[in-house]
């Protein structure tokens, strides 16, 4: 079966699964999102020919980007009004992101251990903007369930932590050693940390919680760029000096739009 035929199929299948998570009712959401998670993770092991082979590894970040999203834009969608347009156009959506993450992996996957395609470019950068909504849509969602504020930093942890090993991940696939000779912890463990701390700021902080999330992505885009410059032996001083001005208007950005009363 042709590569695009299978993720066709396969994307067709999610978009289906998310419809009928979507259409569920508001109490039987969360068993939804167990089901469908495992059936976003089979279609696209299935569409990318990736079921017994590859190493775990791998397998498990080539489901990062799909079930991520399914469980951010799913959760995001199941706070819109419920009725059939609103859900079709919804699931409509997810099954064209699905599709484009397909196209983005199998870049990926031909990437590994052999010499980096013309497409590789492309591919990063489109996986890296779904990437960002992913996050978006499940910052969006968790500040929504109104948690605590030491839960909310747990939560903002797991979510960072997973999200930067994707993009180191995807990073890495362009070194000649698949990034092994880098350290981890310096481009996973930290930067999580450290957008887990802002969370718990914002936890306190009356910005809401549209403007919160966004908050939130720019910091990760920030250091998700700086994270990839270094990898690649571009961290440069004029790199330096532009997304310090970024963080300095951000931050700025937090304190003039927001209204204490």
């Amino acid at each position: 079966m042709p590569k695009r035929l299978k993720y066709l199929i396969s994307s067709i299948l999610s978009a289906l699964g998310f419809y009928l998570f979507v259409s569920l009712p508001y109490n039987s959401h969360y068993y939804g999102l167990l089901v469908g998670i495992v059936l976003i993770a089979f279609c696209f092991w299935f569409g990318l020919g990736i079921v017994f082979n590859q190493s775990v590894y791998i397998r498990l970040m080539s489901i990062v980007l799909p079930v991520g999203f399914f469980v951010g834009f799913g959760l995001f969608a199941a706070l819109l009004p419920q009725t059939f347009w609103v859900n079709f156009l919804s699931s409509l959506f997810f099954g064209i992101v699905a599709y484009v993450i397909f196209l983005v992996e199998n870049v990926f996957l031909v990437s590994i251990g052999n010499r980096t395609p013309l497409l590789y470019r492309a591919a990063y950068t489109v996986g890296l903007i779904i990437l960002l909504l992913t996050v978006f849509f499940l910052f969006d969602s968790l500040f929504s369930f109104k948690f605590t504020y030491w839960l909310n930093a747990i939560l903002i942890l797991v979510i960072s932590a997973i999200s930067f090993m994707y993009h180191f991940y995807s990073v890495t696939i362009e070194l000649p050693d698949d990034g092994k000779s880098k350290g981890i912890k310096s481009y996973i463990l930290i930067p999580s940390l450290l957008v887990a701390e802002l969370g718990l700021v914002l936890s306190f902080w009356p910005v809401g919680i549209f403007r919160g999330s966004v908050y939130l992505v720019m910091v990760v885009y920030i250091i998700s760029s700086l994270i990839q410059l270094d990898l690649r032996g571009r961290l440069f001083k004029k790199s330096w000096i532009t997304f310090v001005g970024i963080s300095i208007a951000v931050f700025l950005g937090m304190i003039l739009t927001t209204s204490w009363r």
